[in-house]
């Protein structure tokens, strides 16, 4: 209480009085709040309050609020009412399926013509992955761990361009022990791999099998490595380019064993088109099914074609059980299935039970509602602890709901995380659901609504525990469903009403959410959504209010592929066919070193408004400290990500510890631009200076460079293969791409380096001529 001058769930309450007032007028069309005037508060810290309405006009009513004592708290002058029709209600209605939405999984493209070699690392088993590596001219080398392989690169070996972490198998029973082993090995070697600077040019793929569903009737075959899905999601987000995910098919190919926790050989088809998949670098996320690729896209629930009333009870009778009770979204939840799904018994649950703030105020409103409350203090990690609180029930209202709302967040960058820190917020989310989904499997449960959150699916920075806990949640939903039992997992975007999880959110927080289109739900909305998301019967669906303007009114910057579905951008000119990213660093390499300064000075100063949420640039003092500016952990991870796209710089997360001011930053970018345009192509590079190829800033340069350039050289493989050339056109394009061998070669050879380049990137021994090269034209 003490954060508010009136709660916001106790100043709800009280307007949901207006109702009385308002339904005496028109018995027919209902009355909504609309606009405010004349508020004051007079004091703060009630916990119960009594209201008295007038009327201010045919559609308005004034308010004064008091406490216990008859002290004013809140007076509104006029609280200004609209009607609204039967069809604007059922609009309304309609427009929930706006933002409610779904994961589907759909095919991807894997061209043959996509060159799919080059060096790989397999950290445990491959899957059928390597033989398809050498059949499309690559080589491999297999690692017991990733500390294996960084052992490797210390003895010589070259750093590979794709490395294949298998995710570890899990042989026994205890799924909850499973899911803690599983996330602090992954872990493990993500920290590992982030901190190795050799390997900042490379990709790391993180293979699972059976850790997600692609259908709505699929099961999900392993549920202990589903939370790596949320935690990599995460992490993909904070090192944008940096890693794949990859889940095989538990079903098809050649197994090693049965059920979850052994890994399937995939078919020489599918492990071909993965390759290729993987090789495009064009998707984050792939699963194989039945010989196919598939990718996630997030699309809208599609209204049923039948009229599903979206308000039907959520049980029909017995008692309803609400988890993490304490928290102000469980507070709205048991107050809404009161008064909209008639539930009548309430078993309210939280660790502190009716010791917890605000416990004893709500029972009071909730009994004075008509409905049986009580109210438990139970872990519910604490498996013991859920049998007696399952077993305190009485028999003459037996459980038949659930409503888990409990969580604890831990936020934090990947590389800062522990085990300790990851389990505590495992426990409330994985123990707790697992323990009840046991407990109650043969209660004949109508009901099992969990309180997930879309960081699962679409990622969070700094939030790669909270969504490795809620991919759990995700998959078990799924899970129960395919066995018949009721399950829905709703995994919420960001509520506009402060609440536990929420309620350290700083206004650069909810600029950055903002800026990836996310925006805050109202209660109202967010209730309406939970009754939608009842009727739908998917078991796992995103309420989640978006703002996908953002994306489509800057067609330059690149969709995130989960976003492709929804976003529809048009199509850009050939002319202006580069990223801004690409611009910024065209722009930064080819600038004199004095103009180069003052370019990195506007990067750093405009990068750092945005990310702090601010509308002009000029706001930034260039001499100011980051810190006192307000940037923290995550602020600083975008602030990295932006300014490493613009420059193809690697940058330490530290960055701005070690430099302080904007003014600061911008020295060492150009220090390092420098360095690194003294190195570049064409330019000799100073006695004792490193090589592009040894460089770590040149690093990503390279190996980025590298795909692109096998890239377009399949493109035009296949243009000209299609190309109908009488013989002077042909000659002509004969002689051009003759001379662009030779100035390739006459380049590799002015840099002093040995290796022959063509032959790479064919995986053969054989030379290649020139003519061999252009095989294409005859």
């Amino acid at each position: 209480m003490e954060r508010f001058g009136v709660h916001p769930a106790l100043l709800d309450a009280a307007v949901h009085a207006v109702a009385l007032i308002a339904s005496e007028e028109d018995q027919e069309a209902a009355r909504i709040p609309f606009a405010w005037s004349g508020v004051r508060l007079h004091g703060s810290g009630a916990s119960v309050v009594r209201v008295r309405l007038a009327r201010a006009g045919s559609d308005a009513v004034a308010l004064e609020v008091a406490d216990a004592a008859g002290r004013p708290v809140v007076s509104i002058e006029s609280l200004a009412l609209r009607p609204i029709s039967a069809e604007q209600l059922q609009a309304a209605r309609t427009s929930r399926y706006e933002s409610l939405f779904q994961l589907d999984w759909q095919p991807v493209a894997t061209p043959a013509s996509v060159v799919a070699g080059g060096s790989w690392a397999f950290v445990g088993s491959d899957a059928g992955l390597g033989e398809a590596v050498v059949r499309a001219g690559g080589s491999y080398a297999r690692y017991a761990d990733v500390s294996a392989l960084i052992g490797a690169l210390d003895e010589g070996e070259a750093v590979p361009e794709m490395v294949v972490l298998s995710c570890p198998q899990h042989e026994g029973d205890d799924v909850v022990a499973g899911v803690r082993e599983s996330l602090s090995a992954v872990l493990s070697s993500v920290q590992r791999w982030l901190g190795e600077e050799r390997l900042f040019g490379s990709r790391l793929v993180v293979a699972t099998c059976g850790a997600v569903a692609t259908e709505t009737g699929e099961d999900v075959a392993d549920l202990v490595q589903a939370p790596v899905w949320g935690l990599l999601r995460s992490v993909q987000t904070e090192n944008p380019g940096r890693f794949l995910l990859l889940d095989h098919d538990p079903d098809h190919g050649h197994g090693h064993g049965h059920g979850h926790g052994h890994v399937q050989e995939l078919s020489a088809v599918a492990a071909d088109a993965v390759v290729r998949a993987i090789a495009t670098g064009e998707e984050s996320q792939l699963a194989v099914r039945g010989g196919a690729v598939l990718v996630p896209r997030l699309s809208r629930v599609a209204k049923p074609a039948a009229d599903v009333e979206a308000s039907a009870r959520l049980v029909s009778g017995g008692t309803v059980l609400v988890t993490g009770a304490s928290g102000v979204l469980a507070g709205v939840v048991a107050r809404h299935l009161v008064a909209e799904h008639g539930v009548e018994h309430l078993l309210l649950a939280s660790r502190r039970g009716p010791d917890a703030p605000g416990a004893a105020e709500l029972v009071a409103e909730l009994e004075a509602a008509g409905a049986s409350v009580t109210v438990a203090a139970c872990d519910v990690a604490d498996r013991g602890a859920v049998r007696e609180l399952l077993a305190s029930i009485p028999g003459e209202v037996p459980l038949r709901g659930v409503v888990h709302t409990a969580a604890v967040v831990d936020d934090g960058v990947v590389e800062g995380l522990s085990d300790e820190r990851v389990r505590r917020v495992l426990a409330p989310k994985v123990d707790a659901v697992w323990h009840l989904h046991e407990l109650t499997r043969d209660m004949g449960l109508e009901a099992f609504v969990l309180y997930s959150s879309v960081a699962s699916t679409l990622g969070a920075g700094g939030q790669s525990s909270y969504a490795a806990a809620n991919a759990f949640l995700d998959a078990l939903a799924q899970h129960r469903h395919a066995q018949g039992l009721p399950a829905v997992s709703l995994a919420w975007g960001l509520w506009a009403q402060a609440s536990g999880i929420t309620q350290n959110l700083s206004q650069t927080d909810i600029a950055r959410m903002a800026r990836g289109g996310t925006t805050g739900l109202t209660t109202e909305e967010g209730l309406a959504l939970f009754d939608t998301a009842h009727s739908v019967g998917r078991p796992h669906v995103m309420p989640v209010r978006m703002d996908l303007t953002s994306h489509q009114a800057h067609p330059e910057v690149p969709v995130p592929a989960m976003l492709r579905n929804l976003v529809r951008t048009p199509l850009r000119k050939a002319a202006s066919g580069q990223s801004g990213a690409k611009q910024w660093r065209d722009r930064l390499l080819g600038a004199s070193p004095e103009d180069r300064e003052q370019l990195l000075l506007d990067l750093v100063r405009t990068s750092t408004a945005t990310v702090l949420g601010h509308r002009d640039s000029g706001d930034i003092d260039l001499e100011g400290e980051f810190l006192e500016m307000g940037l923290d952990s995550l602020t600083a991870v975008e602030l990295r990500n932006q300014l490493g796209s613009a420059t193809g710089l690697r940058l330490s997360t530290t960055m701005v510890f070690d430099h302080p001011t904007p003014a600061d930053l911008a020295v060492h970018l150009a220090d390092e631009l420098n360095a690194l345009a003294v190195g570049s192509p064409g330019s000799p590079n100073p006695p004792g200076s490193p090589s592009p190829s040894t460089s770590p800033h040149a690093a990503e340069s390279i190996a980025a460079g590298t795909h692109a350039v096998l890239a377009e050289i399949e493109k035009l493989r296949e243009t000209l293969s299609l190309a109908s050339l009488v013989n002077e056109d042909r000659s002509l394009a004969l002689g051009r791409l003759e001379d662009v061998f030779n100035q390739f070669a006459k380049q590799d050879q002015d840099q002093g380096q040995e290796q022959d380049h063509s032959q790479a990137s064919r995986g053969e021994g054989a030379e290649m001529s020139p003519s061999e090269g252009i095989d294409v034209l005859s």
